[in-house]
């Protein structure tokens, strides 16, 4: 009977602690949620639909390496004048 008491006294503490578990996992879901909710509200006031991200993010990255290439061909151009004046 001892035992059966004990092994009851187990099962109780260990449904205790996976309902406590359970609660936690469930606010840390609700609290996910929120953060996801927030953020696609975020990208939609900046003007971006979140469901097409991807084609945004290539579009952004080939614009940022053009941009860089400009800025690097810009800066050849002047680096090059500099070494024209100064060996003058």
């Amino acid at each position: 009977m001892k035992d059966q008491i004990d092994r009851f006294r187990e099962l109780s503490d260990n449904l205790k602690n996976l309902s406590e578990k359970k609660i936690r996992l469930e606010e840390q879901l609700k609290t996910k949620k929120k953060t996801l909710s927030d953020l696609v509200e975020a990208i939609k006031k900046a003007g971006y639909d979140p469901r097409n991200l991807g084609s945004i993010i290539s579009e952004k990255e080939k614009s940022l390496t053009e941009a860089i290439g400009s800025f690097e061909e810009d800066l050849q151009k002047v680096s090059t004048q500099l070494a024209a004046i100064e060996g003058a």
